[in-house]
Formats: C-alpha cells, sequence, structure tokens
C-alpha cells in the first residue's frame, strides 16, 4: 500500500538526485574576469581619451600568465604602464588581482563591442599542486557621445578637434628673428605638448605662414609617453624663415583650438608672433635710424600733412561725444595725434605710386601700433591684400609690378580695419586677434 509518507520520502530522493549535478556546476569559479571604463560623467566625445580598466581574479597564486588582448583595429589605444598585481578580497574570500589600464581613442560617435579578454594562468595552491586556468571577461559595449554644438567639435572640417586636459606651446629660434637681414634664414621650432592625448591626434601642421617672409616647413617629430599613468603627446614643428627683403615684418601669433575634457569646453593655446627683420621699430621709439626713402618734397609734405591732420584730428577728439568724462582732454588728444601722425607715411607711400614703400609703411605702422597693430595686421582682409601685393612684388610669374589698384587696395583695407580696431578698444579691451591655426 502506498501511503503518503512514502509518497513524500520518494519525492525527497528524487529532488536530491536531479539537485545533485546543479550544486555541483554551482561551484565558485577558480578565476573570472571584468572590463569596465572610466569616463566623464554624461559621456566622452570622439577622439577624447576613455580608461579601459581590465581586472581578472584568481582564487590561488599564478606562477606563469599571459594576458590575451581581443583586436581593437577601430580604435586608438596605448597601455597605461605594466599590469599590477595586488592581494584582494571578495567578500570574506581572499584572492588574487592583477589589473591592466588602457587608454583607448574612438574615432567616431557610436557604440563600440569589445571582445573578450583571456588570461592563461597556471595557478598553485599550498600544497605544491599546480593547474592551468583560462579565466574569459565577457564582451562590454562602449557608447561614444555625438558632439550637439554648432561649430568647433569632432565633424567641424573648420577646426581641428584636439580633446586634451593641457595643451602646451614652447618657442624656439635659432638666430634672434628680430636681427634677420634679407636672405638670412633662422630656423623656428615649435614643440606642442598635450596631456591626456597621442602624438597622432596632434595637428599635423600649424601654418605660420605671414606676408613678407619666405617660410619652408620642415618634417613633424612626434612622439608619445606615459607620464604617471596618463598619455602625453610631443610633437615638434620645424620651419626655416627668411626675410624677402630687409623691411621689418611681423610674423603673426597663431591660435591652436583645443578642447578641455576636464572644464569641458573649449580652449586656445597661443602660438606666439615674432618680430622679424633687421632694424624693427619699437612702438613709440623715434625712427631717426630709418632709412631715407623720401625727397624733399615729400618730407615737406610729411610735415604740412602731419601738421594738419594733427589739428583736424585735435579738434575732433576733444568734441567727440561721450568720452570727456572718461580720460583728461590733454592725455586723449596725445594719443589721437600719435595715432594719426603715424597714419601720414603710409598716405605718403601710397600717393607716390611706390608700393614696396607702401608695404614697408604698412609694417612700421603695424609695430608702432602695438597690440592694436597686432590685431588690424591680422585681420582677414588686410592679410589678403599684402598677400596679392607681395605676390606681384616677389612672385615668380610676374615682373614685379603692382598695379595701382593693388596698392589702393591695400591702404583702404589698412585704414579701415585700424579704425575699427580702435574704435573696438575705446569702448572694451579684447584679446589680440589671430588666425586660425591651420589657416582657415
Amino acid at each position: 500500500m502506498v501511503t503518503p509518507m512514502r509518497i513524500l520520502a520518494l519525492l525527497l530522493v528524487l529532488s536530491g538526485l536531479l539537485s545533485g549535478p546543479a550544486l555541483a556546476g554551482d561551484k565558485p569559479p577558480e578565476a573570472f574576469g571584468e572590463v569596465s571604463f572610466e569616463m566623464p560623467e554624461g559621456g566622452a566625445y570622439a577622439q577624447e581619451m576613455v580608461t579601459m580598466v581590465v581586472r581578472f581574479y584568481f582564487k590561488a597564486r599564478a606562477t606563469t600568465e599571459s594576458m590575451e588582448q581581443p583586436d581593437l583595429a577601430d580604435l586608438g589605444w596605448t597601455q597605461l604602464g605594466r599590469d599590477v598585481w595586488a592581494p584582494t578580497k571578495i567578500g570574506s574570500a581572499n584572492w588574487f588581482g592583477v589589473t591592466r589600464r588602457i587608454a583607448i581613442f574612438a574615432p567616431e560617435a557610436k557604440t563600440y563591442t569589445i571582445p573578450p579578454f583571456t588570461h592563461h594562468v597556471t595557478l598553485i595552491d599550498a600544497e605544491d599542486k599546480r593547474w592551468k586556468v583560462d579565466a574569459v571577461s565577457k564582451p562590454v559595449e562602449l557608447s561614444i557621445r555625438p558632439w550637439t554644438a554648432p561649430t568647433d567639435g569632432p565633424e567641424d572640417e573648420d577646426t581641428w578637434w584636439l580633446p586634451a586636459r593641457s595643451v602646451e606651446i614652447a618657442d624656439a629660434w635659432s638666430v634672434d628673428p628680430s636681427t634677420l637681414k634679407a636672405g638670412e634664414t633662422s630656423r623656428r621650432r615649435l614643440e606642442v605638448t598635450a596631456a591626456g592625448t597621442l602624438a597622432e591626434q596632434l595637428p599635423p601642421t600649424i601654418d605660420t605662414q605671414s606676408p613678407g617672409l619666405v617660410i619652408f616647413p620642415g618634417p613633424v617629430e612626434r612622439r608619445t609617453e606615459i607620464v604617471e599613468g596618463l598619455p602625453v603627446a610631443h610633437a615638434i614643428y620645424t620651419y626655416d624663415v627668411r626675410p624677402h627683403t630687409g623691411d621689418p615684418v611681423i610674423l603673426r601669433e597663431v591660435l591652436l583650438p583645443w578642447f578641455d575634457v576636464a572644464a569641458r569646453e573649449m580652449r586656445q593655446a597661443i602660438v606666439p608672433g615674432a618680430s622679424v627683420g633687421e632694424g624693427m621699430v619699437v612702438p613709440g621709439q623715434p625712427l631717426a635710424d630709418a632709412k631715407d626713402a623720401w625727397s624733399p618734397l615729400a618730407r615737406l609734405a610729411l610735415s604740412l600733412g602731419s601738421g594738419a591732420l594733427a589739428f583736424a584730428g585735435g579738434v575732433a577728439l576733444l568734441l567727440a561725444p561721450g568720452r570727456r568724462d572718461r580720460e583728461p582732454v590733454p592725455r586723449r588728444l596725445l594719443d589721437g595725434l600719435a595715432r594719426r601722425r603715424r597714419l601720414v607715411p603710409v598716405y605718403l607711400a601710397d600717393w607716390s605710386g611706390r608700393p614696396e614703400a607702401l608695404r614697408a609703411a604698412v609694417y612700421r605702422l603695424a609695430l608702432e601700433d602695438g597690440a592694436e597693430g597686432r590685431r588690424w595686421l591680422a585681420d582677414p582682409t588686410v592679410a589678403q591684400a599684402l598677400a596679392e601685393v607681395d605676390g606681384a612684388l616677389f612672385g615668380g610669374g610676374g615682373d614685379g609690378t603692382v598695379p595701382p589698384a593693388t596698392a589702393g587696395r591695400l591702404t583702404d583695407c589698412v585704414l579701415a580695419a585700424r579704425r575699427r580696431v580702435f574704435r573696438e578698444a575705446a569702448r572694451r579691451p579684447e584679446p589680440a586677434l589671430a588666425a586660425d591655426a591651420f589657416g582657415r
């Protein structure tokens, strides 16, 4: 007779038989691995460094080991130092762990799948028993966020995208550029150092071309080193710089845009400008030693023109509305007179029909105007007009003749840009303008 007690006993036996294999399969692993990412809150942008942390844990000590890394062909990457072994606790159990840190750089905004890592180890227990184990991590996904601002991002073709923690620029010359004569050469060395990126992500070149100078760029040297667990990229750009003539020339400063990954905003590093050419005019310094390029008639016109312009400029300045309460009248008068007097050589050079004298007068005016001079000289219209004059004077395709319309356009562009810059400076101080680092 089958009683309820016998049925219950039979069910318990069957349950034990069925659960036996399952319990054996639930045996804790001897080793396992995991992959995680360290990135800014909200996600990383394309080409921004993301730290991939690969960890493996083992129940016993390892005598031999090797980590097999999957193919990361779609990503730029570099290992951040050696693997680090250390004992650790998981729950109440003692484990041995190894950590590898890898900096990865995704080329575009999308989701990437990181295949499994495999760690081949030989473990040894307290009784000197050895056995081999292959620990395998699970595949993980890395999502790169898109840039949502209208400009300056990875997809902006007009700006080189450089995400980094810091960017520094060092400038050195083999010969002081201010002492160069026509035909003499100085080698310029620009070293860009960026923390948190790879050397391959630094700009392919930095456009330092300026009117009036012959500049030959050399090969770029690149290297990446690991400093305190962070990649630091170095690129050295070299240029042989030679002035066309003995006239002084301002080598414009250049802005190198970069994305500050800590502050999450765009910044600009400055490639410094320089004064190139012998006998450079220092703002405010008399021009007594300058070459006398004017005829007696021109010198007479210079004196008369200076006086007339000084008188008219002084009256206009004194009567300028809204400025009497901001500066003392004598100071405004002297500043205004000096600004207008510095224009006279440009007018006379334009009227004389000598484009080489006009070109020299423009550069001298920029030097005497100081910071404002650097600003209006970097104005795109002025740069274009100077390039047209230089092309006619020094280009190989012509006879060195500059059409009057081309020279006149240079004068008009200089006057308009200079007037605009000084008006802006009167309203509020602004940083110096400069060209884009890639001439765009």
